[in-house]
């Protein structure tokens, strides 16, 4: 699958408004557009974002990759991988990735079944998750930004096939 470099997305999301003028400290790093909450839904009572550029609340999109590889996106947050298999939660999954860190695409063993699977294939719920282009929404807690339909079309003009989310608490 080719992966859009991160200018093409960057242009797609400025034309979309989700995203304003590119940063002056970061040319990955951006300020929220005018259509923000037309693309992201907030929930919470903590929640209080500043659409100005570099407002108080110092709310920023950030845009990774692509990388050659998927890479990984786990925090404290992040539960056990359930199994391609046979659905068992992977109890060693750090112990796992510990092993294999230097790997580019590490494989989990699942003993129950005897399931092996790069980790990006893995099941990881909405706790972390792993991606060759990623959008960051920072700094939101987990569970309050949740992307809304109008984003997935958004980024369905980039054909790079399906786009999914998951919230890391580091």
């Amino acid at each position: 699958m080719a992966v859009a470099p991160t200018a093409c997305l960057s242009e797609l999301l400025s034309d979309g408004q989700l995203i304003s003028s590119r940063s002056l400290t970061s040319a990955t790093r951006f300020p929220p557009g005018n259509r923000l909450f037309e693309y992201i839904g907030f929930t919470g009572c903590a929640v209080q974002l500043d659409q100005e550029p570099l407002g108080a609340t110092g709310f920023e999109i950030e845009l990774e990759g692509p990388f050659a590889c998927p890479v990984s996106r786990l925090g404290r947050n992040s539960r056990p991988p359930r199994c391609l298999g046979c659905r068992r939660p992977l109890a060693d999954w750090r112990a796992q990735l510990d092993q294999t860190e230097s790997d580019d695409s590490p494989k989990l063993h699942c003993a129950d079944c005897g399931a092996e699977e790069p980790a990006w294939r893995w099941n990881w719920g909405r706790q972390g998750g792993f991606g060759r282009l990623l959008i960051n929404l920072e700094p939101v807690f987990p569970g309050e930004g949740r992307p809304l339909p109008a984003l997935f079309r958004l980024l369905e003009h980039l054909e790079l096939g399906p786009w999914r989310y998951f919230y890391v608490q580091d």
